[in-house]
């Protein structure tokens, strides 16, 4: 019996799922220069051929899986932004979306990582990524956050660009050395150190937050 059109396109989505999820963990794990196309389809376990139906090539492949990872770092920031809170919750708000999303796009941040330090922003930008805009957008998004807080004196009295980095100098800091590992940090130890290096006092914004 013949499969119906969304039965196939739900299996072809599936296929092409199971295939970024592989790639992502083999590109974090080896590094994307020194795996093959040949272990990607192994791992997705299909023929090489049929990987190539749906890639055509292992730079295409690693420029879906940056393109999700971008588009989902944007998301969260430009919501967080959005909200309409005051600027310690929607601080608050923050740290706990990007504990969650850091730790879902680990592999993400590993292989951007990795790239940057292989080359710098060229490859990337060969691969149709123009970092220095992905990297305006991150950083108007977390300067309204962090004018916010420090209009309401909740974190030091520093420049946003220079918090924006430093909220970012950490995740990174922690994949750079821990891989995975540092998801096991308890989330509480986790918000109580981003907040003391924004020059925040734990304790009191989040009474304040909660009451």
């Amino acid at each position: 019996m013949p499969r119906s059109k969304e039965l196939s396109e739900q299996m072809r989505a599936q296929s092409r799922s199971r295939i970024l999820k592989e790639a992502r963990k083999l590109f974090s794990e080896k590094g994307f220069f020194n795996c093959k196309m040949s272990e990607i389809a192994q791992a997705a376990e299909m023929s090489q051929g049929n990987l190539y139906w749906y890639f055509n090539s292992k730079e295409h492949l690693l420029q879906s899986i940056l393109s999700e990872g971008f588009k989902a770092h944007e998301a969260m920031t430009s919501q967080v932004a959005g909200l309409s809170l005051p600027g310690k919750d929607q601080l608050l708000e923050l740290i706990e979306r990007s504990i969650d999303l850091y730790s879902q796009q680990n592999a993400f941040t590993t292989i951007l990582l990795s790239l940057l330090a292989h080359g710098g922003t060229s490859f990337i930008e060969e691969l149709g990524f123009d970092m220095a805009k992905i990297g305006l957008q991150y950083h108007r998004h977390l300067g309204k956050i962090f004018t916010d807080a420090c209009n309401e004196g909740i974190v030091a009295d520093l420049d946003p660009d220079t918090l924006t980095m430093l909220f970012y100098a950490f995740f990174n800091g922690l994949i750079i050395t821990y891989g995975e590992q540092w998801a096991q940090v308890p989330r509480s130890v986790l918000r109580e150190s981003i907040l003391r290096l924004l020059g925040a006092e734990p304790g009191r914004i989040e009474h304040e937050s909660s009451s």
